[in-house]
């Protein structure tokens, strides 16, 4: 019976180190995200929405603000990501965010000390409009993300959810008129497929809405997350809001990966995605859909 026991406790172990090392490997390699995952529990995030100026090339101005921003020892840059497209948040108004910045600080108060001396200010001149936003990010929590999806996985198989099914097209999103906006946001997902087919990650500032509409999203989640568990991509950043700038106010931060550009694609034309997606409510939601040029600044 001891013998039967440790076993089990070995395979366990075994199969969360594997889980580990492999979703460290795609978020290093696919998601191109820097994190340290056992950063200190002080660390402090800082996401920079940005827009270029006209005919500017977008890899040339990040390179001219990373180098303002090198000036300053203590800011890490973990991930940057070029625009597909934005949704955009009724709080902060229409923006077509041309990109992402995701910068790490020991704590929040050298994040203010350093903004503080206008070194931040200075650095996003090179950006003709930009917008700073906080977030508090759960060490212990985003460690266990990959261990949760495994234990979804293993769920799923018990229950006999072997694989997912595949995404058909949805005829009402190919024809009728209300989907045309997303219609031209597939194919600009197609076409940044092109530049990277090998990963998306998606930001989002998200305002939850009251107990009814909180329910109706953890419906799409759960359909989600095992779609998540079974494809091998999901969550890599989970983190409490703090406004830095403007009034507007959100409740959580969240970056979450995706094979590629084109999958997304296929994703938000499938039958699969308007199903689960009816009844998902925000009180507010700005997210905007990246692709990664970490490694090519």
């Amino acid at each position: 019976m001891l013998e039967i026991v440790l076993g089990l406790a070995l395979t366990a172990a075994a199969a969360m180190s594997w889980q580990h090392l492999r979703y460290l490997r795609i978020r290093r390699n696919s998601a191109q995200d820097k994190q340290n995952l056992w950063h200190a529990n002080e660390a402090f995030h800082v996401l920079v929405f940005f827009t270029l100026r006209k005919g500017e090339n977008l890899i040339d101005t990040v390179n001219r603000f990373l180098q303002l921003m090198q000036n300053d020892s203590k800011s890490q840059l973990i991930y940057a990501g070029q625009s597909a497209f934005t949704v955009n948040s009724k709080q902060l108004g229409n923006y077509d965010w041309d990109g992402v910045l995701v910068y790490e600080y020991p704590s929040r108060s050298d994040y203010q000390c350093i903004f503080a001396r206008g070194q931040i200010d200075q650095a996003r001149q090179c950006f003709a409009d930009s917008y700073l936003h906080g977030m508090r990010r759960n060490r212990q929590k985003n460690i266990a993300i990959p261990q949760f999806l495994l234990r979804r996985r293993i769920k799923d198989i018990l229950s006999g959810l072997w694989r997912m099914e595949p995404l058909e097209p949805s005829p009402m999103f190919a024809t009728f008129p209300e989907y045309e906006t997303w219609r031209g946001r597939e194919a600009r997902l197609r076409a940044c497929n092109q530049i990277n087919g090998n990963g998306m990650v998606v930001y989002s500032l998200v305002k939850r809405g009251n107990r009814t509409q909180q329910s109706d999203d953890r419906l799409f989640d759960k359909q989600m997350g095992s779609r998540m568990a079974a494809l091998s991509h999901g969550p890599l950043h989970m983190g409490r809001s703090v406004a830095l700038e403007n009034l507007a106010r959100f409740d959580q931060v969240f970056g979450i990966h995706y094979p590629s550009a084109g999958y997304f694609a296929d994703l938000l034309a499938s039958q699969y995605f308007k199903n689960i997606t009816g009844s998902k409510q925000f009180s507010d939601y700005l997210a905007v859909f990246t692709i990664p040029i970490t490694d090519r600044l």
